[in-house]
């Protein structure tokens, strides 16, 4: 069963951080922190089945980021960093990285 939208408010608001008129990524610590464990760890799974579904793809990354992906790898590549940044202690990803410009 692929998770389709409508995401949780977490979820939106957490890929949200990473529109460009808004640019907060770096505020990604300050949203997850009050999050209690287990709305956090709900977070993570809901993130993680959409990554291994292929439910995050270029159409998501426009509706996140007000920007147009390269291609489905690059937007997919793009969501994978973002969980890796949120839940793995990865790097912040940089959206122009992924984008079409």
């Amino acid at each position: 069963m692929k998770l389709q939208p409508p995401f949780s408010q977490e979820f939106v608001t957490l890929n949200s951080l990473f529109n460009v008129n808004v640019g907060l990524g770096d505020e990604v610590d300050k949203m997850l922190a009050p999050l209690p464990t287990e709305r956090r760890q709900l977070l993570q799974r809901e993130y993680r089945i959409c990554l291994d579904q292929g439910g995050l793809g270029a159409a998501e990354f426009r509706r996140f980021t007000a920007c147009t992906a390269r291609d489905e790898l690059s937007a997919r590549a793009f969501f994978d960093a973002v969980y890796r940044y949120a839940f793995e202690d990865g790097d912040e990803p940089d959206v122009t990285e992924y984008w079409n410009r």
